[in-house]
C-alpha cells in the first residue's frame, strides 16, 4: 500500500445548519450552535433537545418514487452524495454520474450508519401492533435496512462495483472511509463514494439512550449550550442528525483528470475496546490503539499531526477516556496540539459523525483554520490543555487526526494530509 495516495477530489454534507459543505463550515467558523429545543413533543420526554435538521423537504431534491419508497437516512444521504460528486466534477447536466473514462464495475460505495432506516422500521412497528390484520408497507424492509442508502446511491448513478455499509455505532462512517482506503491502495476499484448518514429521532432510540444514562436531560438555562465536550460539568450528549459524503480516488487519477484534490487520506486504524457494551475502556486503551495505528499507517510521528477534531460527545465516561487515550498517544506533545470537539454545536450524529466531522479536519487543512469546542466553560482537569476555546484559530494544519468511537467499543481513526505534501 506504501505510496499509493488517496485524494478526497468532492465533499458533499446535509447537517443541521443545512444543504452543503460551506453552510456547515461557515456555521461552525462563526461558532453557532444548531442544538434547540426538540420540534417533536413525543420525541421531547425523552430528549428535551437535539440538533434536528429543520426545513429540509426531500421532495425539493428527489423525485416522488425515490422519497416514497426510502426511508429519511436514505434521503439525506442521496442529496449529501450528489452534492460531493458535482462537486468532485463526476455530474452530468442531466444530474446523472459522468461516467466517461470510468468502469462502473470499479466504481464503489462504503457507508456507515448505526441504523439504518430505524424511522421507518419504527413507524411500521406501530402500525402493525394497531393493525387487526398485522399490515405493512411493502416496502418496510427494503426502506429500513441498514444498507438501504447505500444501494440507492449505487442504483441512482449506476455504480456495480462493491457497495459496503458498515454498522458499527458511532464509528462506522470512519470504518467506512477507512475500508474505502484499502480498497483503493489494494487496486480493487478505481473510486469510491464513502461516508455516512443518520437519523434516529424516534422513541425507542432517544428513550433507550436516555435509559442508558448517554443523553443530556438537563443543562444550562440556553438550550442550545447542552452539549459540552471536555466540561467538567457535562451531562451527556445531544443526539443530531445529518449525512457527509467524500469521493476517493489516486490522487495521480486525480490530477490526470483535473480534478481539485482537497486532501489525501493518509491513515487509518481501527480496534476494539473488548471491554463493554456501551461503556469505553476507562483507560482508553482502544481508542489509543487506533490512534497508533493511524499514525503506523500514515507514517506520522505524534508531534507531525497539527489538529485533532476529537470524538468527545460530551459523556462523562467517554470524554475522559478519550482524554486518557490522547495523552497515551501523545504524550507531553499534547501540550501543544490543539484539539477541538465540533459536536457541541452539532449535536452526535452517530455513524455520520465520522464523515462530517472528516469535512471539518478537510476544510481545516483547506482554509488553515481551526474549529472551536464550544459550551466549555470549565474544563475538565483531565482534557487536553489546548481545546480551542478561544477559536476559530488561524494556524496551519498540514495533517490531522478525526476521532470516531462508538458503542460495543468500536473504535476507528482517520488522519488527512495536505495534499502538497509528501511523507
Amino acid at each position: 500500500m506504501k505510496g499509493l495516495r488517496i485524494a478526497v477530489t468532492g465533499m458533499g454534507a446535509l447537517t443541521p445548519f443545512g444543504r452543503g459543505v460551506d453552510l456547515l463550515w461557515d456555521a461552525v467558523i462563526r461558532r453557532r450552535s444548531a442544538v434547540g429545543p426538540m420540534t417533536d413533543p413525543d420525541l421531547a420526554r425523552f430528549s428535551p433537545v437535539a440538533a434536528e435538521i429543520r426545513d429540509f423537504f426531500p421532495e425539493d431534491h428527489l423525485p416522488k418514487k425515490v422519497v416514497r419508497d426510502t426511508d429519511r437516512c436514505t434521503h439525506l444521504t442521496l442529496v449529501a452524495v450528489e452534492e460531493a460528486l458535482a462537486d468532485a466534477g463526476l455530474l452530468a447536466s442531466s444530474g446523472t454520474f459522468a461516467s466517461a473514462g470510468w468502469d462502473l464495475g470499479r466504481t464503489a460505495v462504503s457507508w456507515g450508519t448505526a441504523f439504518g432506516g430505524i424511522r421507518t422500521f419504527e413507524e411500521e412497528g406501530v402500525r402493525v401492533a394497531h393493525s387487526p390484520a398485522g399490515r405493512v408497507g411493502p416496502r418496510v424492509v427494503s426502506k429500513s435496512i441498514p444498507n438501504a442508502a447505500a444501494s440507492a446511491v449505487a442504483m441512482r448513478y449506476g455504480f456495480r462495483g462493491p457497495s459496503m455499509t458498515y454498522t458499527t455505532a458511532c464509528a462506522a462512517s470512519a470504518h467506512a472511509i477507512g475500508e474505502a482506503l484499502h480498497w483503493l491502495a489494494l487496486g480493487v476499484v478505481d473510486l469510491v463514494v464513502a461516508g455516512g448518514a443518520e437519523s434516529l429521532f424516534t422513541p425507542t432510540v432517544l428513550a433507550g439512550l436516555r435509559a442508558a444514562g448517554a443523553l443530556a436531560t438537563e443543562g444550562p438555562e440556553d438550550p442550545s449550550a447542552w452539549c459540552r465536550p471536555f466540561d467538567a460539568d457535562r451531562r451527556g450528549m445531544v443526539m443530531g442528525e445529518g449525512a457527509a459524503a467524500l469521493i476517493l480516488e489516486p490522487v495521480d487519477r486525480a490530477v490526470a483528470r483535473g480534478a481539485k484534490v482537497y486532501a489525501v487520506l493518509a491513515g487509518y486504524g481501527a480496534s476494539n475496546d473488548a471491554y463493554h457494551e456501551t461503556a469505553p475502556h476507562p483507560e482508553g486503551e482502544g481508542a489509543a490503539l487506533a490512534m497508533e495505528r493511524a499514525l503506523r499507517f500514515a507514517g506520522l510521528l505524534p508531534d507531525q499531526i497539527d489538529y485533532v477534531n476529537a470524538h468527545a460527545t460530551s459523556t462523562p465516561a467517554g470524554d475522559r477516556a478519550e482524554s486518557l487515550a490522547l495523552r497515551r498517544v501523545f504524550g507531553e506533545v499534547l501540550d501543544r496540539l490543539p484539539v477541538s470537539s465540533t459536536k457541541g454545536g452539532l449535536g452526535h450524529m452517530l455513524g455520520a459523525a465520522g464523515a462530517v466531522e472528516s469535512v471539518l479536519c478537510i476544510k481545516a487543512i483547506e482554509t488553515g483554520w481551526i474549529p472551536p469546542t464550544l459550551h466549555c466553560r470549565r474544563p475538565d482537569p483531565e482534557a487536553p490543555p489546548d481545546l480551542v476555546l478561544d477559536g476559530p484559530r488561524k494556524g496551519k494544519v498540514t495533517a490531522a487526526m478525526s476521532n470516531s468511537f462508538g458503542f460495543g467499543g468500536q473504535n476507528g481513526v482517520l488522519i488527512w494530509l495536505d495534499p502538497e505534501v509528501r511523507v
